[in-house]
């Protein structure tokens, strides 16, 4: 497969289809000093295939991960879209990988990846959030820089964490944790970290680098990964679980694999935009407590915002809302924003199509 791919190359993703034919999903870009990333694709030993997004060609588009079922196939990838340095977790569905829905916006993310009821994303620093049926919680990594959270396509518990130490001069890492275990382990491959990896049985691909700057990487092969326990990483109950906001499986956007086949993916849900508006509200009160939860309580309102659109007097109202709070710290009005829900729940059996 890596013979036929040219150019800079990182974030590879390896599963299978249900042949048993071998997917190598990957970003790749032109060896500039500042690259733009883009989503591609070989099938066993075809050539390689643009992953379309139809995203500007200033977009960068990012960390693919992929699965298939009985509705057919289901990308996500970390992307900055058609915005300017916000970067988004974003999923693409369809019967074929050449006949995918255009992108959906998830929700505000560096790092991270959805596979089947699971969404996981990680932080900048230090944390990683887990996100299905079994609840919320979080892995923390103390003193650690993350740029890549993903699975293992044959043993999807399997997470593969990869980033660097802040302040130490040391290499990167990748970071196997097992969710059902809590078993742990670097990975290395030739003697070196294998950074930003992807495992399939005894197949590794990692991104190895070369001379210049820090991404200039190029995707190598081995089967020899070597495994070095350690104990670095600490997984805890998330704020959201203990505020009762679990995820939910009767709104309109989280649907069985059954209904995939029958619904198309929406980007307008009032469940979810209570969600997150309660969400805000819970952090909010964690703020005023002390806690830095201000990111997050503003990534509440933004997802909130998106999942809003539907509804243009409620989507502007927590736009707004959104704006005050970032730039001047004035509390949203809940009750309004919620007489707004209200409303709409009266007047509407479903969002605008």
């Amino acid at each position: 497969m890596l013979e036929k791919i040219s150019g800079l190359t990182h974030m590879p993703f390896l599963c299978k289809d249900e042949t048993g034919k071998k997917i190598l999903f990957y970003s790749t870009a032109k060896e500039t000093e500042n690259p733009l990333w883009k989503l591609h694709y070989i099938i066993g030993e075809n050539e390689p295939y643009r992953l379309e997004t139809g995203f500007t060609e200033n977009a960068i588009e990012c960390s693919p991960t992929a699965w298939q079922d009985e509705t057919g196939w289901h990308v996500s990838f970390i992307s900055s879209g058609n915005d300017s340095g916000v970067y988004r977790l974003y999923r693409m569905d369809g019967t074929t990988l050449d006949a995918l829905s255009k992108p959906v916006a998830v929700r505000i993310a560096r790092s991270g990846f959805i596979h089947e009821e699971r969404i996981v994303v990680g932080e900048v620093q230090d944390v990683v959030h887990i996100h299905d049926t079994q609840g919320d919680r979080k892995i923390i990594l103390p003193g650690a820089f993350l740029y890549r959270v993903a699975y293992r396509a044959d043993f999807p518990n399997k997470l593969l964490i990869s980033g660097d130490w802040i302040g130490e001069t040391a290499d990167v890492f990748t970071l196997e944790y097992d969710l059902e275990t809590d078993t742990q382990r670097y990975l290395e491959c030739d003697g070196s970290p294998a950074y930003k990896c992807t495992v399939l049985g005894d197949e590794i691909l990692y991104a190895k680098r070369d001379n210049g700057g820090f991404e200039n990487r190029h995707l190598c092969h081995s089967n020899h990964a070597h495994g070095i326990d350690c104990k670095i990483a600490e997984k805890s109950e998330d704020i959201l679980s203990s505020s009762g906001l679990h995820i939910t499986k009767n709104c309109g956007c989280r649907l069985s694999r059954s209904e995939r086949a029958e619904k198309p993916v929406r980007t307008s849900c009032l469940e979810c935009v209570e969600k997150h508006l309660g969400a805000a509200a819970v952090l909010l009160s964690e703020v005023h407590n002390g806690y830095s939860y201000r990111f997050f309580l503003i990534g509440h309102l933004h997802e909130a915002e998106e999942e809003s659109q539907a509804w243009p007097n409620l989507h502007t109202a927590i736009q707004e809302a959104r704006r005050n709070y970032t730039h001047t710290g004035t509390v949203p009005d809940w009750e309004s924003l919620a007489q707004l829900v209200r409303e709409i729940q009266i007047n509407e059996t479903s969002p605008l199509q």
